[in-house]
């Protein structure tokens, strides 16, 4: 009698378990077929705290799909909150924009590393974490190598600088100390840049790199260019 028992209690676990796991299953289908009520998020994807250049501060920008109540922070890769960015804020259907300084709620600069936007809605009692990742990054990018900067130049000809890179970014021309000249992004390899001289005389030409996050390499070059009159 009582294995009889036992049998049956097993098939009817057994069977629960079943319509446990059909159910959840569905229910996780259904998220993912219902659209996510934070979409389209458009954020700056570089921060540098402190750095004096664009990429100070960095604007959050997500679109919430109806009315809503929200908590949001910034949050680490381990999922702890670093930064408080509203606290049950109540926002309706459309754009939410926030800006975030690359610090904590103590006002120190957080480490290099990616971060994410955490929203909490209250009325749905939801949490969802924006994939969309905001990188901080205050490490200067490694310099730039093998300057060729030709010894003489006359008015008016194109002086054309050779260099090697090893990080993506763009490169920066120096004529005595001051930049002149932007060159286009582009990832490592063997580039150029060429310059100009509007006037004679001896030109010191030197190149750094800014990267994404607005960081400048070490000059590197330091070289002395000869421009003579055309004429």
């Amino acid at each position: 009698m009582l294995s009889v028992v036992a049998r049956r209690w097993k098939l009817v676990l057994a069977v629960a378990l079943l319509v446990g796991s059909v159910a959840a299953f569905s229910y996780a289908e259904h998220l993912k077929l219902t659209r996510s009520p934070v979409g389209v998020p458009r954020f700056d994807r570089w921060v540098n705290p402190g750095c004096d250049c664009p990429q100070e501060e960095v604007t959050l920008d997500f679109l919430l799909r109806k009315a809503q109540r929200i908590d949001a922070d910034v949050v680490d890769s381990d999922g702890e909150g670093i930064r408080v960015l509203a606290t049950g804020e109540r926002h309706p259907a459309g754009r939410v924009v926030y800006e975030w300084d690359g610090r904590d709620d103590d006002g120190a600069a957080v480490a290099d590393g990616p971060y994410r936007v955490r929203v909490r809605l209250l009325d749905d009692r939801r949490t969802i974490v924006i994939p969309t990742e905001v990188n901080v990054d205050t490490k200067p990018p490694r310099r730039v190598s093998s300057v060729r900067v030709p010894a003489t130049a006359t008015v008016g000809q194109e002086v054309v600088i050779r260099f090697r890179t090893f990080e993506f970014g763009v490169p920066l021309l120096l004529v005595d100390g001051e930049v002149v000249l932007r060159g286009p992004a582009g990832k490592p390899r063997r580039r150029r840049i060429a310059w100009t001289p509007a006037a004679p005389g001896a030109y010191r030409i030197d190149l750094v790199m800014e990267d994404r996050a607005g960081n400048v390499s070490e000059p590197a070059g330091g070289a002395t260019v000869v421009v003579g009159d055309d004429r």
